[in-house]
């Protein structure tokens, strides 16, 4: 296993925060979604790249409770503490070869890979999706260097060539929304929502650093700031906040949505979040391009975080 960066070291020995979704049976703190929501953006807000870890490694978890308590299982059954990532997309192709399935695939930008211990991969079974629930060992990794932004989060192409798969490995993906449930949340939707909040987080972060320097800027300029800038700034600043905060609404409210709609809320809170948090970015030259600013690194993180959520929310069945 791939030795983490220190930033994803705090985030996957803090058990509170890589096992908010796994189940209280199987070692986690199975806590409802909206609270789960809440605590990816509050962490995402403080470390994009945090956050969106976290955000992913936890709805695989909650993938792999839907599935069943075999997938539970076979993941948590021995350690407690075992970390699993999935891949989304049907990049795999199953063939059935007697009781067992051959399985060959290639899964790009799967996060956290280089540090889980189970792979949930999404394939195709004659048209019908499934996933396929893989030890860390039966797959081939290649780490991703050119991903600007979300440089913490271990994410790597995963590959799995002509490779034998006993049928215990391999599960349907199953219908959810036919569940009725007051509290339940189907998992596509519980996933959206994962990457969607720190998407989101990341961009109120950007919002909350940004207000704090031109604070602190003001109070040490004594008054020279320019009257037109300060103006502007301030009205860029409420903009942003507007938007961020309908973004946020529109994600609270999908939790209570099918798939479909669900998604399309999603998709539509984050383009939100990502066009605020490059306004904000525009606003001024003081960030542009300077890699130790905090508003750089995040905004950074909403780029990267917003074209790999839309990669999840594309395919809103995937659950």
């Amino acid at each position: 296993m791939a030795q983490p960066p220190g930033e994803s070291i705090a985030v996957l020995d803090d058990s509170s925060t890589t096992r908010l979704l796994q189940p209280a049976g199987n070692g986690g703190r199975g806590v409802p979604v909206a609270e789960f929501v809440s605590a990816i953006s509050e962490l995402a807000g403080r470390d994009g790249s945090a956050g969106w870890l976290a955000a992913i490694l936890n709805a695989a978890a909650n993938q792999v409770a839907s599935i069943g308590g075999a997938a539970a299982e076979r993941v948590w059954g021995r350690d407690t503490t075992a970390l699993v990532t999935m891949a989304t997309p049907a990049d795999g192709r199953l063939i059935q070869q007697g009781p067992n399935f051959r399985l060959t695939g290639r899964w790009d930008a799967v996060t956290g890979a280089a540090f889980a211990h189970w792979l949930l991969l999404r394939a195709d079974l004659d048209g019908a999706a499934h996933w396929v629930l893989l030890g860390r060992d039966a797959v081939e990794q290649a780490q991703r260097t050119d991903i600007t932004g979300l440089r913490t989060t271990g994410i790597c192409d995963v590959t799995v060539a002509d490779t034998v798969v006993d049928a215990s490995s391999v599960y349907p993906c199953a219908d959810e929304n036919t569940r009725t449930e007051t509290e339940f949340v189907a998992p596509a939707v519980v996933t959206g929502a994962a990457a969607a909040a720190a998407v989101l987080g990341a961009a109120a972060g950007i919002w909350q650093t940004h207000v704090d320097q031109v604070r602190e800027r003001l109070a040490t300029s004594y008054g020279s700031e320019d009257t037109a800038e300060r103006t502007a700034s301030a009205v860029v600043v409420a903009e942003t906040a507007s938007a961020i905060d309908a973004a946020t609404l529109q994600l609270e409210e999908s939790l209570h949505a099918p798939a479909t709609p669900a998604a399309r809320a999603q998709l539509q809170a984050i383009a939100r979040a990502r066009d605020a948090a490059d306004r904000l970015l525009a606003s001024g030259n003081r960030h542009a391009l300077d890699a130790t600013d905090p508003v750089t690194r995040l905004w950074l993180d909403v780029s990267a975080g917003y074209r790999l959520a839309v990669r999840i929310l594309d395919d809103p069945d995937a659950g």
